[in-house]
């Protein structure tokens, strides 16, 4: 049994892998590091740990010293490369690519064998295409929804809180607070389906379109670009990964 660890900005997410199949999925707040030592301490020793961390070394330390301490094992850490996974890197600097985006792509495009775009909505909104050929050809970064309100409220002196966005909006906010989120909301789609578009215009095929993160749920609604869902898309392809090598 490996365990696989999603280290993201906002959430640590956590499956157990038994050949093919993930388990247990899990997940606490990448603040919250404290938790996983009680949490984890729960488990069966696993054969080995493997990581895809974007939150930083500081991150990357607490975790690796957790899984010394209660199994004795080195965490190994997925980097992003040229060549891994049926995938090759067209960054000018592979390395650079951020982990997280290389394994979601992984997992989205060895699903159907063919192109792909993916969308992964958390403190930033990636939009990433791989081609026919596993060729990740580029990408787009985008503020997220919170990263996009808290740039909002922290400039904007009548922007209050807000709570929650209803699934069903009127794009005429009758107050303040319905039109920052109307706003945040709508512009994060219409900016999010425009990127689609021009990225599948660089194919000959249409790509499937995958979306996953943590807003992926909220966003999905107002697509009116056909579009699947899965949540942990980057745990998929952390077990391709640890498979690989």
């Amino acid at each position: 049994m490996n365990l696989l660890i999603d280290s993201g900005n906002t959430f640590i997410k956590w499956a157990r892998q038994n050949d093919q199949v993930l388990t247990l999925v899990n997940r606490c707040r990448s603040n919250s590091l404290a938790r996983l030592h009680d949490i984890w301490k729960c488990f069966d020793a696993p054969d080995r740990v493997v990581i895809a961390n974007v939150a930083g070394e500081s991150v990357a330390s607490e975790i690796s010293s957790i899984v010394r301490e209660l199994w004795k094992l080195d965490a190994e850490f997925a980097v992003s490369s040229l060549n891994c996974c049926g995938l090759t890197n067209s960054y000018y600097n592979p390395r650079q690519l951020g982990v997280d985006r290389w394994m979601a792509m992984a997992a989205a495009f060895q699903s159907i064998s063919g192109p792909v775009i993916i969308v992964d909505c958390g403190t930033a909104v990636t939009i990433d295409l791989v081609n026919n050929e596993g060729v990740f050809v580029g990408g787009v970064i985008m503020p997220g929804l919170n990263t996009a309100y808290q740039s909002l409220r922290a400039g904007t002196e009548a922007v209050k809180e807000i709570n929650s966005i209803e699934k069903d909006i009127s794009p005429v906010g009758q107050s303040t607070e319905d039109g920052v989120a109307i706003g945040v909301l709508l512009g994060l789609v219409g900016g999010v389906e425009r990127v689609i578009r021009e990225q599948s215009r660089q194919l000959d095929k249409t790509p499937a379109v995958f979306i996953t993160g943590g807003d992926a749920e909220i966003l999905l609604p107002y697509l009116t670009i056909p579009a699947i869902i899965q949540a942990d898309l980057v745990l998929e392809g952390l077990r391709i990964f640890s498979d690989e090598k």
